[in-house]
């Protein structure tokens, strides 16, 4: 079904309406509905991880930070960190997102990345946020019921981990 213009002839006043005109009309409001409904699904962007984390601590790694269960099929677009005071901090600051399309088991989970999303605090400032993310292709399509999981794989020296942001979206 496509839409199909509605001839002058259709409608001039004084003629009766037919079924046809309505059937018409009925069809085109059809697709119009269809192509929106398909608009719609495919320019949509999820919010995979998308927090602020608050009081952090000091620690080298943190393995299983946050899950996500997805109930639709997308592709990851886009992962980030983004610092907000610097400190005194030194070292680096990195995530890691790994997928698994089996279950939550930390031994079935693969990273989405063939470069982490990664902070330099040696030439990092106030309010960096990280650019440096390389996905892999043949990871990055997510299915309804993969599973993904964040996880910071390093994390700077020389004090606590102030607040951060970290944000992962798909579309």
């Amino acid at each position: 079904m496509s839409f199909v213009t509605i001839n002058s002839a259709s409608i001039e006043v004084g003629d009766a309406l037919k079924a046809e005109l309505f059937t018409q009309v009925k069809d085109n409001f059809d697709n119009h509905e269809t192509r929106i409904n398909s608009l719609e699904s495919t320019a949509k962007k999820i919010d995979i991880f998308k927090f602020l984390l608050l009081n952090g601590s000091s620690f080298s790694t943190a393995t299983g930070l946050a899950y996500y269960r997805s109930e639709d099929t997308f592709t990851v677009t886009k992962s980030a960190i983004q610092i907000f005071e610097k400190g005194s901090l030194s070292g680096f600051l990195e995530i890691d997102i790994k997928k698994s399309t089996t279950n939550m088991d930390n031994a079935s989970f693969t990273s989405i990345f063939t470069t982490k999303p990664k902070i330099t605090y040696s030439t990092a400032s106030d309010y960096d946020e990280s650019s440096n993310q390389v996905l892999n292709s043949s990871m990055i399509n997510i299915s309804s019921g993969d599973y993904l999981r964040l996880d910071i794989t390093i994390a700077p020296t020389g004090g606590v981990i102030p607040k951060l942001f970290i944000t992962t979206y798909g579309e």
